[in-house]
């Protein structure tokens, strides 16, 4: 994607060109004959734990297994269900065939118990307080706490789970990041998950001149290890370029559980 265009469309044009990013999900059980497939529409920014519950029901009339035993798959390799669909399989409107397991979880992911949506909403608000401790610091609790009430977070998460951005949810959104602060502090601290090679470096980068690209957040973290002339990169499952201005990652690529999430290839 070039940078260009980006910083000429509007908040709301680049948050709905990041939300609408899916792929038609296609979920199958290997090796068993007459099984119909579970198919749906999966917008890539959210948790594939989201879909568990409509893909183990399709299911239950083939398997009397328990709703923690489900896990997926693609290419062969887990798929964990609390991190965004964006970071694992880098696929936007084409088919994707994804493999539904009931048995041998591997060691590596995460398990899930039998109520589902509950383990779903106690990770987005852990990683929304994660990031929050990231952006402010020991003040964290006073910007989610003092900012929307109880009843509006868990608005915000359901409008997440529903895949529903209205307005409002940005609204809530906007509250605790309070976008209006990055006029008034010289120094801001970005919460950061890149992904490379199957494993996750959570950082904060802190913002110190609105000049700074991608590669200022990298340089840093990998510094001699990679060839930064040869590398893929995306932010929240858009591919860019390593001059992409580090001020977009804070007014527009926070996931909504608060992380900007940068893959590398």
């Amino acid at each position: 994607m070039d940078n260009q265009p980006l910083e000429e469309m509007s908040l709301e044009d680049i948050r709905k060109q990041i939300n609408e990013q899916s792929f038609l999900g296609k979920f199958i059980i290997q090796d068993v004959e007459d099984i119909i497939p579970f198919v749906c529409i999966v917008y890539n920014n959210k948790y594939p734990g989201f879909y568990f519950e409509s893909i183990y029901n399709h299911f239950i009339r083939y398997s009397n297994k328990a709703r923690s035993s489900l896990w997926l798959s693609f290419n062969d390799q887990p798929i964990q269900w609390h991190i965004p669909f964006f970071v694992q399989i880098d696929r936007i409107n084409e088919e994707v065939e994804m493999v539904v397991h009931f048995k041998k979880r591997p060691e590596n992911v995460l398990p899930i118990s039998e109520n589902i949506q509950v383990d779903i909403k106690n990770r987005y608000f852990w990683n929304l307080k994660q990031a929050c401790m990231i952006r402010y610091g020991h003040k964290w609790e006073r910007q989610i706490f003092q900012t929307i009430t109880i009843e509006q977070q868990y608005k915000m998460f359901q409008n997440y789970s529903d895949h529903n951005y209205r307005p409002q949810f940005y609204e809530f959104f906007d509250k605790i990041w309070d976008l209006t602060m990055l006029k008034k502090e010289q120094q801001l601290s970005i919460p950061i998950r890149i992904f490379i090679d199957g494993n996750m470096i959570q950082r904060s980068h802190v913002l110190k001149d609105a000049k700074e690209t991608l590669q200022n957040v990298l340089q840093p973290i990998f510094e001699d290890s990679l060839n930064y002339n040869e590398l893929n990169v995306n932010v929240l499952g858009l591919q860019v370029n390593l001059d992409f201005p580090v001020r977009l990652l804070v007014s527009t690529f926070i996931n909504p559980d608060g992380f900007c999430y940068i893959i590398i290839k």
